[in-house]
């Protein structure tokens, strides 16, 4: 593995994945570490091009940064501006065309235009209210609110509709997107499955790539739901666990004062041979260092519902997908992204190669492991496995370099 800082925080990394001939970049943000230009980040989310990065932050007062990725030798981050927002954001998105950038957090959420000649962000066009407009001046309006707020929102291939989920209220938000000026407008607040009393705690969203299936990760209940889109509603489908049935009760889990954390999910990437995603990767965090999260690969079926592995032995508890176990609670982060192994000129490969950050006291303190690129080779082809962690418990660190650890990732992305 080769992996260095270009430009303290946010860094591109350079990784090479053993068993594998391409170079792939990296950027990766902290809750921790601070340097000159950048603020401890949250998400972060890159433009068609790759070229441009908006990210968010949880430092006071609430912002959002945009950034340029010079594809160089070596490759080098540069800011570009800042915009000042009424509440922290959680999450913040780019959807085709890319001329817009929406974010939301706790209290609110805003649509920027993007400035055609830097890249960064221009006018702010919009603020979502997620509480009463006369409750918002005395509303906590700090990375707390982000407990019991909205925390993302994505948009339906076709960008005519967009989701909200706010876990105070155990609802997603549905609204209809306006594509001539980029504005959204409610349409409906859609429940839990399970109930009104059920405390889900909805998290985040994905869409299918066909735009009719939607899935939600529910961060009390440790659910991922799917859910059928049609014009004016979701229409409940199914739900699958975000860790084994055997967690539940296994002796670390006792033991534990914790509890578990639904956290983030992805689909698998679109490809040439497979254009209909065949899994949906999700992962939940422990809420205490002694309980550790788990990443689960859920298979699905060509029209985006939940599929079933092991057909001939349904009555097994774990058969809903294959599982790993997080090396740590993951602290705040168990974040992930995902690039196929399928790429040009390995049209062949099966699997996936997934980024999964860890902010844990544990990997903060040693300041090794707070990026980890984990490998999935298909179904039942050995499960998923650690191929290679940045940085390195091994390495040899100068001063400076000491001086400049993370400490500790929040998200990373893949660049190319």
């Amino acid at each position: 593995m080769d992996a260095h800082n270009v430009l303290g925080y946010p860094q591109v990394l350079n990784i090479t994945i053993p068993q594998d001939t391409a170079i792939h970049h990296i950027l990766a943000g902290s809750f921790r570490s601070l340097s000159s230009s950048c603020l401890p980040s949250r998400r972060r989310r890159a433009n068609q091009f790759k070229n441009r990065v908006y990210a968010t932050t949880w430092a006071q007062p609430p912002a959002l940064s945009s950034w340029q990725i010079e594809h160089s030798d070596p490759w080098r981050v540069s800011h570009i501006n800042n915009v000042s927002i009424t509440a922290t954001s959680s999450y913040i998105t780019v959807p085709p065309p890319y001329t817009h950038v929406y974010s939301v957090g706790g209290p609110t959420g805003e649509s920027h235009v993007i400035d055609l000649q830097t890249g960064g962000f221009g006018e702010k066009m919009q603020e979502l209210l997620f509480i009463p407009e006369d409750d918002l001046s005395a509303a906590d309006k700090t990375r707390v609110a982000l407990r019991y707020g909205s925390h993302g929102i994505e948009f339906t291939p076709s960008r005519q509709y967009a989701f909200v989920p706010v876990l105070g209220t155990n609802s997603i938000e549905m609204y209809n997107h306006d594509a001539a000026n980029g504005k959204l407008s409610h349409i409906a607040s859609i429940g839990s499955p399970r109930g009104k009393d059920a405390n889900d705690g909805p998290r985040h969203v994905k869409i299918h790539p066909n735009g009719r299936v939607l899935y939600c990760v529910t961060e009390h209940s440790n659910y991922v739901d799917a859910y059928r889109i049609s014009s004016t509603t979701l229409e409940y489908i199914s739900s699958r666990p975000l860790i084994p049935a055997t967690a539940q009760d296994s002796p670390e889990a006792s033991k534990s004062k914790g509890n578990f954390r639904g956290d983030t999910l992805m689909l698998s990437p679109s490809t040439p041979s497979k254009p209909n995603p065949d899994a949906l990767v999700t992962t939940t965090r422990g809420s205490t260092p002694d309980l550790r999260g788990w990443l689960s690969i859920i298979p699905l079926n060509e029209d985006g519902t939940f599929a079933t592995l092991h057909q001939e032995r349904k009555q097994s508890i774990n058969y809903d997908a294959e599982w790993f176990q997080t090396p740590t609670s993951g602290g705040k982060a168990n974040a992930i992204d995902i690039l196929s192994k399928n790429s040009p000129g390995q049209e062949d490969q099966d699997g996936l190669w997934i980024l999964l950050t860890d902010d844990d006291d544990v990997t903060e303190s040693s300041g090794s492991g707070a990026i980890r690129v984990l490998e999935w080779d298909g179904w039942e082809k050995g499960g998923i496995k650690v191929v290679v962690e940045w940085p390195s418990a091994a390495r040899n660190t100068s001063t400076s370099e000491e001086q400049d650890k993370i400490q500790g990732a929040s998200h990373a992305i893949w660049l190319d």
